[in-house]
């Protein structure tokens, strides 16, 4: 095999590599920012219900 060969060849292999091991990383950072972003929509919710109870329990103090 000539060298201008094998190096076509090594350079084709390498970006093959690179490309797996980038989507790879790709598909990890996506499934942490989805968690992520879960988490921060559950907190929102959260959030909203204890003002919603807040208000619903002063409400209910103020009656008395």
């Amino acid at each position: 095999m000539k060298t201008s060969t094998k190096n076509l060849v090594i350079g084709i292999v390498v970006v093959l590599l690179a490309i797996v091991v980038a989507s790879w990383i790709v598909n990890v950072a996506l499934a942490f920012l989805a968690a992520a972003i879960k988490f921060v929509l559950i907190a929102a919710v959260a959030l909203v219900l204890l003002i919603v109870g807040g208000l619903w329990w002063a409400r209910l103090r103020g009656r008395e």
